[in-house]
């Protein structure tokens, strides 16, 4: 019997097999290991790719004028930039708060969606128009990477849940 099939019950060690009759009859028939949600790790995904949308910002969005030091996203004059920072911190806040909650909220995994894909719009859009005079840097390339990986990996969160909702 490996460890992830062993049940503690009364400190001694069962398979699922046994525990009907250790248990009696109101015992479940098959018990899942603890911690063993399929979406945690998508949520963990989608944690670190907002974390690194994030850091993103720190980085300069472009070459020269506005926005090319440290912390470039967050200078009023990108139009965009500003936005998918903004985003990309609350996507985090989010995205943190889900990974404390043991319970799956589909809610939660569809705002999720919804700042990552801000974050990836605004820094495509960074690309597009960057300010004036100017020509698009590092920043907004990571932006645009982590919101997607973001987007898509909150999306197969939310899937992951109606699948093991559906399951029970």
């Amino acid at each position: 019997m490996c460890l992830a099939c062993s049940t503690p019950v009364r400190g001694r060690a069962f398979g699922s097999e046994c525990l009907p009759d250790v248990l009696g009859s109101d015992a479940p028939t098959t018990l899942e290991p603890a911690g063993a949600r399929p979406d945690g790790a998508i949520r963990l995904i989608t944690a670190v790719a907002f974390g690194v949308a994030v850091l993103a910002t720190t980085l300069p969005w472009s070459r020269f004028g506005p926005g090319s030091g440290a912390f470039g996203a967050w200078t009023r004059t990108g139009r965009w930039s500003m936005l998918a920072a903004l985003a990309a911190v609350a996507g985090l806040v989010l995205a943190i708060v889900s990974l404390g909650r043991a319970e799956p909220s589909r809610a939660r995994d569809l705002a999720c969606t919804f700042f990552g894909g801000w974050v990836a719009l605004a820094s495509a859009l960074s690309l597009i128009f960057p300010p004036a005079f100017s020509r698009p840097w590092l920043g907004p390339w990571v932006g645009l990477a982590s919101g997607v990986l973001a987007c898509a990996a909150s999306v197969a969160a939310a899937r992951a849940a109606e699948k093991s909702a559906a399951d029970i």
